[in-house]
């Protein structure tokens, strides 16, 4: 399968768009907006890459990430790396959007920004989309 630039295009769009917002946040004011913005901020550079790729990307967030991981199993270590980094994040937002016994912490955004920030630097990197707009301060 061929991949679609332009579908790709907008994802990655989206995605600079969600590390603009977890960087302008602050974290110890909303750490839960900043570990949100992060972790879509890689589902929609996920979403890129197997757009670019394959042409196709699911929109269920266990799917891209399970497609992602697949996209990325041969690849070398460090984007592997990411790609279980962008899981946990996955499950970080997930657990601060919805088990009421997690209340983030400022070190835990902190973390997420930081893991999003690598997740599209890497992906840009590999799949040829330039440097994330965010990084280039």
């Amino acid at each position: 399968m061929t991949g679609d630039s332009d579908r790709a295009l907008v994802s990655w769009s989206k995605a600079n768009s969600h590390l603009t917002e977890a960087i302008a946040q602050d974290y110890d004011a909303s750490p839960m907006a900043v570990i949100h913005s992060s972790y879509y901020a890689m589902f929609h550079a996920a979403r890129a890459a197997l757009f670019k790729t394959g042409g196709q990307a699911p929109k269920r967030h266990d799917v891209v990430i399970q497609q992602f991981g697949l996209l990325v199993r041969d690849f070398d270590d460090a984007i592997r790396l990411a790609g279980k980094a962008f899981n946990a994040v996955k499950d970080e937002r997930t657990a601060a959007d919805y088990d009421e016994t997690v209340l983030p912490s400022p070190e835990d955004a902190r973390e997420a920004l930081q893991a999003a920030i690598a997740f599209l630097t890497i992906c840009a990197g590999r799949f040829g989309f330039g440097t994330p707009m965010a990084t280039r301060r």
